[in-house]
């Protein structure tokens, strides 16, 4: 540790030579690698906020010296309340370091020019109308839509997209890279007359997302349960391609209003807007059924800054009754919510939003759809709605004689885009299958001196344990009682999770805790000491086979991983770090289950009490169903009467010393 603080400092100081020759970018990795090797570095945080403020100032508008925005970190769509929110955090994150850390006073200076203009209801339009002026004056890449070979097995060009001639390719929407604006009503000839060929009513999108299409430092977008309604919903940058798996560092939406943050702190998809690379959080995934299309994006300021939005002739699935505001304090409102298809029909300003079209499915065609037709079916979606858009929908324009009774201008669009929450897969057993019925939990043996004291008197066969396993010995795989086979030792066969719905089918292919949902006894049995087990289960057994439901119950503590949800790999796993927990309400399909946090009594280290906030309530949060596999292990626990008499809180609970998990340090 030691070693890594004094590695830690070099980088900084590397860091302040890089700031005073004006190299903020290079200033910035430097500070990063110094807050990897050693997190709790003194001022870090606005040491990099210094960094990212000068980086940008250099993007230059006419008329200015600074894109304002940039430097206070918003959209242009903030509003008065927001830019001066961010305006206060920046200033009180940076005046500590006023004098200490190289640049922070030009930096502050950059933060108090952009809110005086900002702030200034006549200043800030002259500046708008200048700033867009520039944005629109910005060169794009020349395009040759008209670039095709013959079909001697020569590379095909068609805007910006290289297939081998003689391929199921074409022109899709969504397909591009950086800068990149697709020309989706040029198909040539040759195209054509592959389609002609195809027996199927629809496009081959998989085509487009073979192994052999994952290039590094691509965007993806990736959806992680086919049975949520914002597939495509996430983006991840390609960084490391492995035999069938894709590495990706997930991007970070960068909200702006209040209802946005709150949007991205309750774990809701963001399709659009301002992104940033999460280099925090890496996620690797099967590269067949995971990916959706890759991106078309902007540069922001830096490399890590991202620009997504909507374009002409995309198509997009919007959310049908959306609401922001309720659904960012109800989040479980989405997984009931639909959504349709529109069509792009202007693209995006940062002023008037973007404009869009219903799309109908055609009779006879599964996946073809056309206009609404009528008028005033034009949906305006202004910049304060983009949350709006769940996610973008790979789509092929026709333009007329592909197939018999469609015509120029409908679209073909990828059904793995189209599967709302109610559509199950085909293939989908679980779904298909009946849930046994289950009988109550029994409860097992209590104790109220922890510790590995259990007797051969305490096991019976049938009951459900929990043994401590794995190389931080914590207690996460569940057996089932045999029967004794010594004083000392017993034979129990070992339960193995069920794959349900809503769970990742990657998170048990890599070996990672299941703890929660059903359990069947299959046939692996061992023995084991009665020093290995923790604690009886209490859970839900099938009347009529060896299926177990677990899940936590009310009054009993549980540890969660604090990383969990944000691309958990196993990096994370093998560094991971707890919050511990007390069920408030027993788990019930459809509504979330309620969880206290618990801390650590100053000076004990087994008594742990209910957290509360600077207002002096207590720090609750509930969790749903697909939130399940964030949930490490139980803690056995139990209340100490009396103890209030030693100077601990009555209500504080005694937790086994061998289950707490590392500490958050």
């Amino acid at each position: 540790m030691s070693y890594n603080k004094v590695e830690a400092v070099r980088e900084k100081s590397d860091a302040e030579k890089l700031i005073l020759s004006n190299d903020y970018v290079a200033a910035r990795t430097k500070l990063k690698k110094a807050q990897q090797l050693f997190p709790a570095l003194d001022h870090i945080a606005p040491m990099l906020t210094v960094c990212e403020i000068l980086s940008a100032s250099t993007n230059i508008i006419p008329g200015y010296e600074t894109d304002y925005y940039w430097v206070l970190q918003l959209m242009p769509s903030s509003n008065l309340t927001d830019i001066t929110s961010q305006y206060q955090k920046l200033v009180s994150l940076l005046q500590p370091i006023k004098y200490k850390f190289p640049a922070t006073e030009l930096a502050l200076k950059l933060l108090h020019e952009a809110y005086s203009v900002l702030s200034d209801k006549k200043k800030r339009v002259t500046f708008d109308i200048k700033r867009g002026i520039s944005w629109v004056n910005y060169e794009s890449f020349e395009l040759n839509p008209n670039a095709i070979s013959d079909n001697n097995g020569d590379k095909v060009h068609v805007n910006n997209i290289l297939q081998e001639s003689g391929s199921s390719s074409s022109d899709v929407v969504s397909e591009g890279h950086k800068g990149q604006d697709m020309d989706i009503n040029s198909v040539s000839g040759t195209l054509k007359g592959v389609l002609k060929r195809v027996e199927q009513d629809y496009y081959g999108f998989d085509s487009f997302r073979t192994h052999e299409c994952f290039e590094l430092r691509d965007i993806w977008a990736v959806h992680c349960c086919l049975r949520e309604p914002f597939i495509g919903g996430r983006y991840g940058q390609i960084c490391k391609k492995s035999g069938g798996e894709i590495e990706v560092t997930w991007l970070k939406p960068i909200p702006v209003t209040e209802g946005e943050r709150r949007w991205f702190d309750a774990g809701l998809p963001v399709a659009c807007g301002s992104f940033c690379l999460d280099t925090e959080t890496n996620g690797i995934i099967a590269s067949k059924g995971v990916f959706s299309y890759k991106c078309s994006w902007d540069s922001g300021v830096t490399e890590e800054l991202f620009e997504i939005y909507p374009k002409k002739g995309e198509v997009w699935a919007l959310y049908q009754d959306f609401d922001l505001e309720e659904w960012s304090y109800n989040p479980d409102v989405i997984q009931d919510c639909s959504f349709k298809p529109f069509e792009i029909v202007s693209d995006y300003s940062i002023y008037t939003g973007v404009e869009c079209c219903p799309l109908v499915k055609v009779n006879g065609f599964k996946s073809i759809f056309e206009r609404t037709e009528g008028e005033n079916v034009i949906l305006h979606v202004g910049p304060r709605d983009l949350y709006m858009l769940a996610h973008n929908i790979p789509a092929y324009r026709f333009t007329g004689g592909e197939i018999d009774g469609v015509r120029n201008g409908m679209f073909e669009l990828d059904q793995l885009a189209l599967r709302n929450s109610s559509q199950e897969p085909e293939d989908s057993t679980v779904a298909k299958e009946k849930e046994p019925e289950f009988v109550d939990p029994t409860p097992g043996p209590d104790s109220t001196v922890l510790g590995p004291n259990w007797s051969v008197n305490d096991f019976t066969t049938g009951q459900v344990w929990s043994v401590y396993t794995g190389k931080d010995l914590m207690p996460r795989q569940y057996v089932v009682i045999n029967s004794m086979i010594s004083p000392t030792r017993l034979s129990a066969t070992v339960l193995e999770p069920e794959p349900v719905p809503d769970m990742d089918p990657s998170w048990k292919n890599r070996n990672f805790p299941i703890v929660c949902g059903m359990f069947r006894a299959k046939e692996t049995v061992l023995n084991f000491d009665l020093s290995q087990l923790s604690h009886s289960v209490n859970c839900y057994k099938s009347m009529s086979a060896s299926v177990y439901k677990i899940f936590p119950l009310k009054g009993e503590v549980w540890a969660v991983f604090k990383n969990c949800k944000s691309g958990f790999n196993r990096l994370n796993y093998d560094n991971y770090k707890c919050w511990v927990v007390e069920i408030l309400s027993d788990f019930s399909e459809g509504e979330k289950m309620m969880v206290a946090r618990l801390v650590e009594v100053k000076g004990c280290l087994t008594f742990y009490e209910r957290l509360q906030g600077e207002d002096g309530f207590e720090m609750v949060r509930g969790f749903s169903r697909r939130e399940m596999l964030c949930f490490s292990h139980r803690i056995p626990a139990f209340r100490v009467p009396g103890i209030g008499g030693h100077g601990i809180p009555e209500s504080s609970w005694h937790l086994e010393p061998v289950a707490l998990p590392p500490p958050n340090t």
